[in-house]
């Protein structure tokens, strides 16, 4: 018990506001009681897997490590969905489960799983809970230092052995000096930066806002740059079709400066129709493929943004390439006039999260986004189903927040029983479904080939009695009076509500030509 004493009083000093989990009857239960001796919340979950996605979000918002608590074994198998989006997003957890201590000899079998195999793939790492292992706050640093993702800390129980140290951040490949990169930005004309998720994290979108050269971003960086004016110019994920803005800016642009150019933050990894610069961190896998001219670390970036300084174009093009496609995609009652009147009409504060799907690529542009912090995206792993645990996290984070979540017809059912904490927490939480009772994404290539859209039907009917079965106040839309009708008559203060907007299949498969 005193080791789990000792872990609640590091948990609750760095300030973790609540945790998510199911627990065991063991050491799990005996951590979650003296959390909660100490203040510290726990929202019990109904799959594991939410929960760390629930707590990754927590992490991702307040840029401090979120908190999940399993047992052993299954438990840490149900964790999987969530460790791969904090690992695709990079978003800092630190996942918490019991487990048996290494000397613990192999008739101890109940449960039992190799946790570090299990996760290895989408995990930072595996320490153990001892009196030679690392402090939560050790491991917390460790999640949260880039680039951010999950680490599992066993509860071990029984002796132990030592434990290896916590690995040092990876190394920045650097081809050019700080110097020569800044002299080449200033030999430029038209120079363009694309920023990536790190630009987030270094907390650059102050500095970028003031620049008079056009900003693109990846989804991942969504409102790094208040998108509702320049210089942004909108969202860059290097397979934009010939309506995307990033097409029409980039063939003018003479001078590509990235800032965290990543491969996994994007649909497309090519060389830039023009020279390209990067000021980076680490070495991501994949990064050749960008063909950069040059790369360096971002501490160059003062004298790249003095060297910015007077250089001025590309507002009138970016400006115009803008409304072209948000005009094409607000034609008729779309998901395009869906996300165009949540902005008109809910405050502008309110946070936006998506998870995948067709509604998505038109989300992405036609939602502005004021800053980072209220877009939240599974920009990475466009990982389907993931929006409504994200959701609810952050309304919970952010009580006073309006929180949208839109999802569509592949991600509703998957995590549908967590949206019981936010009614009875009666968060400021908007859930919109997008539906046409397809995969309307994976359609196109079963219409381009003439393949079997079978796989890609849904049957069964309204969501809305079962949201309104779990609590949650729910109404059909079926047109844009109905929407227009029900948005200004909902009151975050009172709780959350379900909104089912329906569209034509055809319709809605065909939104996005052109955009990717």
């Amino acid at each position: 018990m005193a080791s789990r004493e000792r872990l609640a009083e590091q948990i609750a000093r760095r300030g973790v506001p609540f945790v998510f989990g199911i627990p065991g009857s063991g050491a799990s239960l005996e951590l979650l009681d003296a959390l909660e001796r100490r203040g510290v919340a726990f929202y019990l979950c109904h799959f594991e897997g939410s929960a760390a996605m629930m707590a990754a979000t927590v992490g991702r918002l307040t840029g401090r490590a979120g908190v999940v608590i399993s047992i052993k074994g299954p438990g840490v198998a149900n964790l999987l969905p969530g460790l791969a989006l904090a690992h695709f997003e990079a978003f800092p957890l630190v996942a918490i489960a019991e487990a048996y201590g290494v000397s613990a000899p192999p008739a101890l079998a109940h449960k039992r799983l190799d946790h570090s195999s299990l996760v290895a793939a989408v995990a930072k790492g595996v320490r153990g809970h001892a009196d030679t292992g690392p402090s939560f706050a050790e491991l917390a640093s460790w999640a949260e230092a880039e680039e951010p993702g999950p680490v599992l800390l066993e509860l071990r129980a029984g002796p132990d052995t030592p434990q290896e140290p916590i690995p040092p951040g990876p190394a920045t490949v650097v081809t050019s000096g700080a110097e020569a990169v800044a002299e080449r930005v200033g030999k430029s004309q038209r120079p363009l930066v694309v920023a990536g998720a790190l630009a987030v994290r270094l907390g650059l979108g102050a500095v970028l806002q003031d620049l008079a050269v056009p900003v693109l971003t990846s989804v991942a960086a969504k409102g790094l740059v208040d998108e509702r004016r320049f210089p942004s110019a909108g969202i860059f994920t290097g397979a934009g079709g010939p309506l995307a803005p990033e097409a029409a800016i980039l063939r003018e642009a003479d001078l590509v400066i990235g800032i965290g150019l990543h491969p996994k933050e994007l649909l497309k990894t090519a060389p830039f129709p023009c020279a390209a610069i990067d000021l980076g961190v680490g070495a991501p896998p994949g990064w050749e493929a960008f063909g950069l001219e040059m790369r360096t670390a971002p501490d160059a970036l003062p004298m790249v943004i003095e060297a910015l300084a007077g250089k001025h174009w590309g507002q009138e093009l970016a400006v115009d390439a803008i409304a072209a496609l948000d005009a094409r995609l607000c034609e008729g009652f779309l998901p395009g006039a869906v996300f165009d009147a949540l902005a008109r009409i809910l405050p502008s504060r309110t946070r936006l999260v998506m998870d995948t799907g067709s509604f998505c690529t038109v989300g992405e542009h036609v939602w502005k986004a004021p800053s980072a912090s209220l877009s939240l995206l599974s920009a990475q792993g466009r990982y389907m189903g993931t929006g409504l645990p994200m959701g609810v996290a952050a309304s919970l984070v952010d009580p006073e927040r309006p929180t949208v979540t839109v999802v569509g017809d592949g991600g509703i059912g998957m995590y549908l029983s967590e949206v019981r904490l936010a009614i009875q927490a009666k968060a400021p939480l908007l859930l919109v479904l997008m539906t046409d009772s397809a995969f309307a994404s994976i359609r196109t290539r079963a219409l381009k080939d003439g393949l079997t859209e079978r796989p890609l039907r849904m049957t069964g009917g309204s969501w809305v009695p079962v949201l309104e079965g779990l609590g949650m106040p729910g109404r059909h839309i079926r047109d844009e009076a109905d929407l227009l009708d029900a948005l200004p008559a909902w009151d975050p203060s009172g709780g959350p509500l379900f909104l089912e907007v329906a569209f034509d299949a055809d319709r809605y498969e065909a939104m996005v030509h052109g955009v990717r």
